[in-house]
């Protein structure tokens, strides 16, 4: 992990600069791979702003804090980066056992029926264009999502074309 600190409008001190390195260092169990800290720290009259741009193998994270004392931004601004970075990792977490839809799936019924409530149902609404199979498979693996809905231009009508567990596709048709 590299972390840069850059001193704007404000005399550079050594002891900012460790305590800045001290406090970020925990951000390495966010990521397997080296990420970049860039953290900038400026003064203008009262105000003293710290921001961070956090980046490295697909994360991106930035946030920005004012406050009356310096550390006090510091420390708010890392716990904006520390939110977006669980808020990424869950999202990563949540893809890889996406593929296990069946899994997912009861997790969720049983969770709810646990909870005593109805399993909540995303609705997305969708406009197929029309495009035949191949055409449609191609689609498919451009996206790189696990299914794609489209009109069959050959029957006129609604048709899914999916990721098999395999690694096969599978097609529904009404």
């Amino acid at each position: 992990m590299q972390i840069n600190v850059t001193f704007r409008h404000t005399k550079p001190s050594e002891d900012l600069k460790e305590y800045v390195k001290e406090r970020y260092s925990r951000l390495t169990k966010y990521s397997d791979s080296p990420m970049n800290i860039h953290v900038v720290l400026s003064a203008e009259k009262f105000r003293n702003t710290a921001e961070v741009v956090v980046s490295g193998d697909g994360i991106r994270a930035a946030a920005k804090q004012e406050h009356d004392d310096l550390r006090a931004a510091i420390d708010l601004v890392l716990d904006k980066i520390e939110r977006q970075l669980k808020k990424f990792r869950e999202k990563i977490k949540n893809r890889r056992y996406a593929s296990g839809s069946s899994v997912e799936n009861r997790s969720v019924e049983t969770a709810a029926e646990d909870a005593g409530q109805e399993p909540v149902i995303t609705i997305t609404k969708i406009n197929p264009k029309p495009m035949s199979i191949e055409e449609a498979a191609d689609q498919l693996q451009i996206s790189g999502s696990g299914f794609l809905a489209f009109l069959n231009a050959d029957t006129n009508r609604v048709n899914v074309i999916y990721w098999r567990k395999d690694g096969g596709l599978g097609l529904l048709e009404p």
